[in-house]
């Protein structure tokens, strides 16, 4: 069984916390993915500029970023593997698809998909919709 973890850290409710963490159960079994633990956070305007600003140099606000739970990162004993921390922009984000799309996103990033590349950005593009489908459209095989 996986542990998804979801704290809203703005004043107001932007979306249920209990549908994201749904969401994202279903895109780690349509992954394949058990026992896996990861925390999504939905922060501010203001809070994802200055996480950018510090981890990535990028003085502007994005609509998610992503990271990756360095290796030998102490952690009490677990037999779940931890995957690392998702953050949203809760601001910007208006859509339950847009929601779906931009967890879809950093889970594939939690497990190395990466876009730097063309290549890369077409496989990770191509997963990411086909996992969109399955959520948003059950009944299509995706």
């Amino acid at each position: 069984m996986n542990k998804i973890t979801v704290v809203n850290l703005n004043s107001k409710p932007y979306f249920s916390e209990k549908k994201i963490k749904g969401i994202t159960q279903k895109f780690l079994q349509l992954l394949k993915k058990k026992n896996y633990y990861l925390e999504i956070f939905l922060i501010s305007n203001q809070k994802m500029k200055f996480l950018n600003k510090k981890f990535r140099n990028k003085d502007k606000t994005t609509n998610i970023l992503t990271f990756i739970e360095p290796k030998k990162f102490p952690h009490p004993e677990s037999k779940l593997k931890i995957l690392g921390e998702i953050y949203l922009n809760a601001e910007i984000l208006n859509f339950k698809s847009q929601v779906s799309s931009l967890v879809a996103h950093g889970v594939l990033h939690l497990f190395g998909f990466k876009h730097k590349k063309k290549s890369d950005r077409i496989k990770m593009e191509a997963t990411e919709q086909k996992l969109l489908c399955q959520i948003l459209n059950p009944s299509a095989k995706g």
